[in-house]
């Protein structure tokens, strides 16, 4: 229902929520208080505990952290690619914001990280914590020896730990989230270092903080530098792996094509069926997390967003179906913009025929034509090799996008593509990002 999800995604009632939550923390005379869910073997987690200490003391908010190990199945499909993909993509952004993160790649083992969890476990409510933790998580995952640490800091039983850790996995998903390295502040859930800059501009609007913005622009990697005179890189292939159905697909799409004609790239994009059309499960509590953070990210980019119909089943086989005739026509990028507007923002339904006509229209595809193509299934071949290239290269979702040897999973890595033209041969400027704290 567009009009639903127009409220759920409004700002209107973000504001109504987040003026009820200060008001109740005033009436309860409670501090500023955030909630914070660790994971010692998420990579994430790691690079967040670097820079969480620095961002509390700026703002004057107290910090509340929950040790976690276990994540829902359900909420993490194909695990083997997700741990050296989430690595690989930590030790980029570590790299890009001046953090820590080892070399060499080695995945925590699960007893390892059974026995870090269980020390901080232990010292969840010291104030050290977070000093301990970060002994913890850089021991793990340099591969140091844990032994000095466990004698120092007297862990939990294993036993225990395993417990705890299981009932906290389903009290989690209680509490409405399922990803480690996630903060709650108010009400609403922040995702990582990549996210610090909407609770920074949130923080900064409640009168917290120094009199000078959060200096650190945790948000950068997802912002295009494009420096003038732009760099020639053609020759050289964007790959966009790219689903009607993903928010994220469609929040990324004008910075893909503003990436691609500034370096002059050449564009490939491979149309894949979305996760629940491939039978993987998309839990309501994923599904709510990814439209109010996507709509978020939309307006930080201006994108078009909120007046949803989702086009999951029907409406996305069409969209695919009037893929090569679009291909055909010339106008791929124009039907991917009017069906990604149409879905994402005015809630059209792709799956019904004056819907489908309204998004040839704006297209500048005949529809009559476009008809045509509607009962010819040679799309699907091609989305199922699209499906077995992603995961050949490392990843399962989309947006993903590949330059060279430089696999980058979601919409808010742009600066690090960026960064993989400038190594291989086309200079690039500083992101220009924007800290609206």
């Amino acid at each position: 229902m567009p009009w639903l999800a127009a409220l759920l995604t409004s700002q209107g009632l973000r504001d109504l929520n987040r003026r009820r939550a200060e008001l109740r923390r005033r009436l309860t005379r409670q501090p500023h208080i955030m909630d914070v869910w660790l994971r010692v073997d998420d990579p994430y987690s790691w690079l967040l505990i670097q820079v969480l200490p620095a961002f509390a003391a700026h703002f004057g908010v107290q910090v509340r952290p929950h040790v976690m190990l276990y994540l829902d199945a359900q909420m993490t499909p194909h695990p083997e690619l997700l741990g050296p993909l989430a690595a690989r993509d930590a030790q980029t952004l570590a790299a890009l914001h001046g953090l820590v993160f080892p070399d060499a790649l080695a995945l925590p083992d699960h007893e390892r990280s059974l026995l870090a969890s269980a020390i901080l476990l232990r010292h969840e409510q010291d104030p050290a914590f977070f000093s301990i933790a970060a002994e913890v998580f850089s021991a793990l995952w340099h591969g140091h020896d844990l032994t000095p640490l466990v004698q120092a800091h007297a862990p939990l039983p294993l036993d225990q730990t395993r417990l705890a850790m299981e009932a906290r996995r389903d009290s989690y998903l209680r509490e409405g989230h399922y990803l480690s390295a996630m903060l709650r502040y108010g009400g609403e859930w922040y995702w990582g270092i990549d996210r610090l800059d909407h609770l920074a501009e949130r923080l900064q609007g409640l009168g917290l903080g120094e009199r000078s913005a959060w200096p650190t622009p945790y948000g950068r990697a997802k912002y295009l530098s494009l420096p003038t005179p732009a760099s020639d890189a053609s020759g050289r292939t964007l790959t966009l792996f790219y689903s009607f159905r993903s928010p994220y697909s469609w929040v990324a799409l004008s910075r893909v094509f503003a990436l691609t004609d500034h370096y002059r790239l050449t564009l490939d994009i491979r149309p894949v069926l979305p996760m629940v059309m491939r039978g993987l499960a998309v839990p309501s509590a994923k599904r709510f997390y990814i439209l109010r953070d996507a709509a978020r990210e939309a307006a930080l980019h201006k994108v078009p967003f909120g007046r949803v119909c989702d086009p999951v089943g029907t409406g996305v086989e069409r969209c695919m179906a009037l893929w090569p005739f679009a291909e055909k026509e010339g106008r791929l990028r124009e039907w991917l913009a009017a069906a990604g507007e149409g879905i994402w923002s005015q809630g059209i339904n792709a799956a019904s025929d004056n819907g489908l006509h309204a998004l040839c229209v704006a297209a500048g595809l005949d529809w009559h034509r476009a008809k045509r193509w509607l009962n010819d299934d040679g799309w699907r071949e091609r989305a199922e090799a699209n499906r077995a290239e992603m995961l050949a290269a490392g990843s399962w979702g989309v947006p993903t996008l590949r330059i060279d040897g430089t696999l980058c999973w979601g919409q808010d890595r742009f600066a690090l593509l960026e960064q993989a033209l400038q190594e291989n041969g086309a200079p690039t400027s500083s992101p220009e990002y924007h800290n609206n704290a």
